[in-house]
């Protein structure tokens, strides 16, 4: 092959790298992506339920108080813990015999009285017109959500969001009534499951002994 014929090769080859690298680097340059070094905004995904920790479950109607509070050493820790809770609301409210007024009303003797009658405070149009009897109950109910549970109230605290709490902080309000009310009858217990009808479906289900005729059913009532 002579020097010319190779050259011309050689030139050819070389001639078409060179066109596909420049293809290569235009197209860069026209269709590169510009990120940005920060994205704008995050987002926070909750973990699915398969992953975390189980929701808790919800309540299904309110304490049985008339249970929780029979034992008196359960009664007693209770108060204490709801002495402990009710804490938060000293900047509001007095707990001592003289009830005295401060933001909100006294809160001895509140276990039992009318709500929105606490001499000397000037109550909302809505605590008064509610005026019921602060029971085991609604003062639970009340505690969850006093907003909620009384649109209008003045009171403007979140309330307690946990079950245990309020039940605590409704056994030291009632240990500051000087003749707290008769504690409620207990709530009757889940019936026992019904057994009859599951073991008669078994029986009935059941193969018959080696050498045991099976009973034909009773027929049907005319």
């Amino acid at each position: 092959m002579s020097d010319l014929r190779f050259n011309s090769i050689a030139g050819a080859t070389l001639a078409a790298g060179l066109a596909v690298m420049g293809l290569r680097t235009g197209a860069e340059i026209v269709f590169h992506p510009h990120y940005p070094e920060k994205l704008p905004l995050t987002l926070d995904v909750a973990s699915s339920s398969g992953g975390g920790a189980e929701a808790a479950p919800e309540e299904t109607g309110p304490p049985d108080f008339g249970r929780l509070f029979a034992d008196e050493a359960q009664l007693t820790a209770l108060v204490e813990r709801g002495e402990k809770a009710h804490k938060v609301c000293t900047s509001c409210h007095t707990d001592t015999p003289d009830s005295a007024n401060k933001t909100g009303p006294g809160l001895y003797g509140v276990f039992g009285r009318a709500a929105g009658t606490h001499a000397g405070f000037n109550y909302s149009d809505s605590m008064k017109g509610y005026g019921k009897p602060w029971s085991y109950d609604n003062l639970y109910a009340f505690l969850e959500a006093p907003g909620k549970y009384i649109p209008g109230t003045a009171m403007s605290f979140a309330g307690v969001k946990k079950s245990e709490d309020r039940v605590a902080l409704v056994a030291y309000l009632r240990s500051l009534s000087p003749s707290p009310a008769p504690l409620p009858a207990p709530l009757p217990e889940a019936p026992p499951a019904d057994t009859a009808a599951t073991d008669a479906a078994a029986t009935d289900a059941a193969p018959a002994a080696p050498g045991e005729t099976p009973s034909a059913p009773a027929p049907a009532a005319p």
